[in-house]
């Protein structure tokens, strides 16, 4: 099925009056909101036993803003763990799943502890944020267990690392922290629901937490609410990341000596211990995954099936679409007081990109990151992948996801100025949810490719999508003339179909096609090889 532009319209719609901005109900995550949250809370846990955290189960068209601290743990030798002599093998995608199911576990076990909310875990991610106590008179308590929160996280990373499977698992952290004021709203569907922070304290965080160097990395907004000496320089971030706070140091002594003595050994050893228990891996065995091909397209995944001993694993194309500009439009509607508006754009957005890449295209979305979408796509049979079909359907779904989102900006109102970057790369891929058992599961997709692809969006700009260098060594030659460089520009539904449904002559061992009549097309010449 193609991208049709009505029927992108009529989705547009109905899911903007599912949460019209009229509707949605802006709150505030103050002493009110936490008393009330709390007896939920209790209740619920006599009810059934289930834990939440105050911002959990947001309702679909709430809005809560949050003061707080965004702590970013980011798990360095990651990358390392998933290739084996520069090759990806089932092998190698098995330890690296069981070393995010290991830490993920190890990450909520001192959550729960700080009473931190874990937001989410992506890759080698971890995102949380500490929003008690509330107000604003509290900020430098916040700010004192967010550090303390930080600090007993990576020892505990580390420590489980050190004790499991011989070290097979251990690896470096780093930690971003930065405090603001953020719009919590319920990022997940269904079965899966899950706070989503919207502003920029939550990606300053992550670009501090972004690095080599092993520590805990914190903003000039932290430093201030603790009272402590500011950095200074021509690139304040670049200098923030490279100083790290060393919780040792007599300066911060009296500064988190209360949390501190909460991020003690005794848990650290209990938490690493517990979620080394739980994973149950022995010095050679990660066999707890088990992978089997899913037959395409990959619209037909049930996450909800999958498990460590039900995980999938073929070769697919990885797709990132990302709001560009976004971060600035949420400070915009917090300042503004537009939050109802951007509330319901986001979900009408994330709701129509998500459904054009399953129902128009037949891909599965993985899961949203922010304002972010993650999805999957291939062509083929139960035994193997089509590389060039499924490097074709992946331009036109990422053709069909911009004419979408082109298509949101006409009929929403305050994001004309918004923009969508496209990462796009092929490779061996597995699909599964890891970390502790049921709706604190985690759906989980990690390879050469997934990072590939998020890097690929991360540098592109709102008008240009991104095709890497395995996509493009597959990709037909009417594709790959799309992509100079391995950059399309306004690729859009149109654009790619024109390319595509253009004549080809062969003769005298040349490719001769010229595109049907589009503004941004020419004819052109492909030598076959």
């Amino acid at each position: 099925m193609a991208w049709s532009k009505e029927r992108s319209r009529q989705r547009i719609q109905k899911f903007y009056a599912d949460a019209p901005s009229t509707a949605v109900n802006v709150d505030t995550f103050d002493a009110s909101y936490l008393t009330k949250r709390s007896q939920a809370i209790q209740s619920r846990l006599k009810l059934d036993g289930v834990r939440e955290s105050p911002l959990d189960n947001i309702p679909p068209k709430t809005a809560v803003v949050v003061d707080g601290v965004h702590v970013y743990i980011q798990m360095i030798d990651f990358a390392a763990a998933m290739i084996e002599a520069e090759r990806e093998t089932e092998g190698t995608h098995q330890r690296v799943l069981s070393m995010l199911h290991l830490h993920y576990s190890v990450c909520d076990e001192i959550a729960e502890n700080f009473e931190a909310q874990r937001v989410d875990f992506h890759g080698p991610r971890m995102h949380a944020v500490i929003a008690t106590p509330v107000g604003p008179a509290f900020a430098a308590e916040r700010a004192e267990r967010a550090l303390a929160f930080a600090d007993a996280i990576t020892k505990a990373v580390k420590e489980a690392g050190r004790i499991t499977a011989n070290g097979r698992y251990a690896t470096r952290v780093r930690a971003g922290l930065d405090s603001g004021r953020s719009v919590a709203v319920n990022g997940g569907v269904q079965h899966e629901r899950e706070p989503l922070f919207l502003g920029p304290a939550a990606n300053y965080a992550a670009k501090l937490a972004d690095g080599h160097v092993e520590g805990i990395f914190v903003s000039n907004r932290l430093r201030r609410d603790l009272g402590q000496q500011e950095v200074f320089g021509l690139n304040i971030l670049n200098e923030e990341r490279q100083r790290h706070i060393d919780l040792d140091d007599p300066s911060f002594g009296n500064k988190v000596s209360f949390q501190t003595k909460r991020a003690n050994r005794q848990l650290i050893d209990s938490a690493a211990s517990t979620a080394s228990g739980r994973v149950s891996l022995s010095s050679d065995d990660a066999s707890s995954f088990t992978f089997h091909r899913h037959t395409p397209p990959l619209g037909s995944i049930n996450f909800a099936d999958l498990s460590p001993s039900n995980s999938i694993r073929m070769e697919l194309l990885s797709i990132f679409a990302d709001i560009d500009g976004f971060t600035g439009y949420v400070d915009r509607c917090i300042a503004t007081g537009t939050i109802g508006e951007m509330v319901a754009n986001l979900h009408t957005i994330r709701s129509e990109l998500a459904a054009t890449l399953k129902d128009d295209f037949k891909g599965k979305k993985v899961r949203f990151i922010g304002d972010c979408v993650h999805g999957i796509i291939a062509e083929g049979t139960a035994m193997t992948t089509d590389p060039s079909s499924s490097v074709r359907a992946a331009v036109q779904a990422a053709g069909g996801i911009r004419s979408s989102f082109e298509l949101c900006q006409s009929e929403l109102d305050g994001i004309a100025d918004l923009g969508l970057a496209i990462g796009i790369e092929y490779g061996p891929t597995p699909v599964t949810r890891i970390g502790i058992r049921g709706d604190r599961s985690v759906r989980c997709s990690v390879s050469g490719a997934v990072s590939a692809s998020e890097d690929l969006q991360s540098k592109c700009e709102g008008d240009q999508t991104a095709l890497g260098p395995a996509a493009l060594q597959h990709a037909p030659a009417n594709v790959r003339r799309l992509f100079t460089g391995g950059i399309a520009y306004g690729l859009d539904a149109q654009s790619v179909g024109d390319h595509l449904s253009a004549p080809v002559q062969i003769s005298s061992g040349n490719v001769t096609a010229t595109a049907a009549s589009h503004s941004n097309v020419n004819p052109f010449t492909v030598r076959l090889r």
